[in-house]
């Protein structure tokens, strides 16, 4: 009787774990678009528990100060924003009700080069270059820290045409802040 309940029972863990294995094993692909079908990959989130309400206004500001460490790489806060867009008009939120902005500063500073001045400095292309195009198609403001342009050694036509320069990141951040963006950082 022993060995029939140690073996039932181990019958039973093998099941548990077959289920268990089918139901956290299947995986879970995230996919682009409807805005970006080249950037910002999401995965659909069926069921949330928080609601969303797609008749609001988004707006937030992203503080980009982090950097890739390999030069040839995206920076993926930037690429953020392709996500933010994505997930939310895919989820029902019209894009015209979507208001984003980000400023580079810190070690993002060079992710705002024109192609030219990128290669010059680092060997290889300005791998954000088409990420900060198409999110200047769509309106979303850009800009680039004035202080953090000039600490290293950058001037404003070193900059994509797209990139707009402020006093500062802090002051890019406050007035935004001040017009009811909420500001996102990733940092």
């Amino acid at each position: 009787m022993k060995k029939l309940f140690q073996s039932s029972s181990l019958c039973m863990v093998i099941m548990f774990m077959l289920q268990v294995s089918n139901v956290f094993g299947q995986e879970v692909k995230s996919s682009t678009g409807p805005v970006f079908d080249d950037f910002g990959p999401v995965y659909s989130i069926d069921n949330a528990d928080f609601p969303l309400d797609t008749t609001q206004q988004f707006k937030a500001i992203f503080d980009v100060a982090g950097k890739q460490t390999d030069l040839g790489q995206q920076n993926t806060i930037i690429s953020s924003l392709h996500r933010y867009y994505n997930m939310h008009v895919r989820s029902g939120v019209p894009v015209e009700n979507i208001h984003l902005a980000f400023v580079l500063h810190g070690g993002s500073t060079k992710d705002a080069l024109s192609s030219a001045a990128y290669k010059e400095k680092y060997k290889v292309d300005n791998p954000n270059k088409e990420l900060i195009e198409t999110l200047s198609e769509l309106g979303v403001g850009i800009y680039i820290c004035g202080q953090s342009m000039s600490s290293r050694g950058y001037k404003k036509e070193d900059l994509l045409p797209q990139v707009k320069v402020g006093l500062s990141a802090m002051t890019i951040l406050t007035v935004y802040q001040m017009n009811n963006y909420a500001m996102i950082n990733f940092n």
